[in-house]
């Protein structure tokens, strides 16, 4: 056989070994991604966040959704979403300048906003006040409210903090089990693509422009084609979460980021072929492998940052060979898929 068939084999059995793999372990059914869809529009819409709406001293303009379940590229489980609670503000209320941070900025509240309640001396919006004071509490409130007037209703639903995001959580009376769990964030939006929420690494003052609204809009509808991108991407974090022990520098950011700039480097025509999943498969890592190697992947919308800064170099290196393993010796890529 020549190389070039031998080759062709390959990429063949790999497709069909990712496409097995897709089956066992990475597939949602349209029966779960419903039943969370219908959760959020219960509770989190129709309850929660209406009774915020109606007794907060703050505006709530509408609720933006983002995350992999939104873009189409939940793993596993149709278990979390991630929910922009978006300010109904106005130019003349708050002012956005810049902090001197790439991706985040400071907020200033005019005189006599009731975003002032949540401001320095100078007039600043401190995001971490803002959401323990006023949404934190709200919301605290909400849950209480439904609880409290439901107690036949088959599900309880829990607040807490997550990060710089606020929780809620909906479990089962019965079981306890939690069915779904709400990542809500507090969002000031000036405009267009300007959305700047109360999340981010750097504390005290600073405003965290989000892009996730563009990555929803870039990624949700990317297979139009019937190609095969959702299921690469889906296939390629269900791989890196199973084997986090051994892929440590990686999170779902990451490997999100490296697909976006994979993506403008290939066109549209390229991913439905029968074995584009094998093809692409090799592509899409071996760039994942490239950026670790040279120990810098670029954020997508600002290319000036390095997201893998702050992470050991020894340990970005070590997933760099480990993933250099997995492309170029097909045993220890079978083992991984199996």
């Amino acid at each position: 056989m020549s190389a070039s068939a031998q080759a062709q084999q390959d990429v063949e059995t790999l497709t069909k070994n990712l496409r097995d793999f897709s089956v066992k372990y990475v597939k949602i059914s349209e029966a779960d991604m419903a039943r969370s869809k219908k959760l959020v529009q219960t509770y989190v819409e129709s309850q929660v966040m209406e009774y915020c709406k109606q007794n907060s001293i703050l505006p709530i303009l509408r609720l933006e959704y983002a995350g992999s379940v939104y873009e189409g590229l939940k793993t596993e489980a149709a278990d979390e979403v991630d929910i922009k609670v978006v300010l109904k503000t106005n130019s003349q209320e708050v002012k956005v300048e810049d902090s001197g941070i790439p991706g985040y900025v400071r907020i200033k509240a005019a005189t006599g906003s009731n975003l002032c309640r949540y401001a320095d001396h100078e007039g600043y919006i401190n995001p971490e006040r803002l959401r323990n004071r006023w949404f934190h509490s709200l919301v605290d409130q909400a849950v209480n409210a439904f609880n409290s007037s439901s107690p036949s209703s088959d599900v309880h639903l829990v607040v807490r903090y997550h990060g710089p995001a606020i929780q809620l959580d909906i479990t089962s009376r019965r079981s306890r089990e939690v069915l779904l769990s709400a990542d809500l964030v507090p969002c000031i939006h000036m405009g267009g693509d300007d959305y700047f929420v109360a999340k981010g690494a750097h504390p005290g003052l600073l405003w965290k422009k989000s892009f996730s609204l563009l990555e929803k809009a870039l990624l949700q509808h990317m297979d139009k084609d019937h190609g095969c991108r959702h299921e690469l991407l889906r296939i390629v974090k269900t791989i890196v979460n199973r084997e986090h022990s051994t892929l440590p520098a990686l999170e779902s950011y990451h490997l999100k980021t490296t697909f976006m700039h994979y993506l403008r480097e290939k066109p549209s025509s390229h991913w439905s072929y029968p074995n584009s999943l094998g093809e692409h498969f090799i592509g899409f890592v071996g760039k994942l492998q490239a950026y670790l190697e040279g120990g810098r992947l670029p954020n997508y919308w600002l290319p000036p940052v390095n997201l893998l800064e702050g992470i050991e170099p020894r340990v970005v290196q070590n997933t760099a060979n480990r993933l250099k393993n997995i492309l170029c010796k097909p045993k220890k890529r079978d083992k991984v898929l199996e």
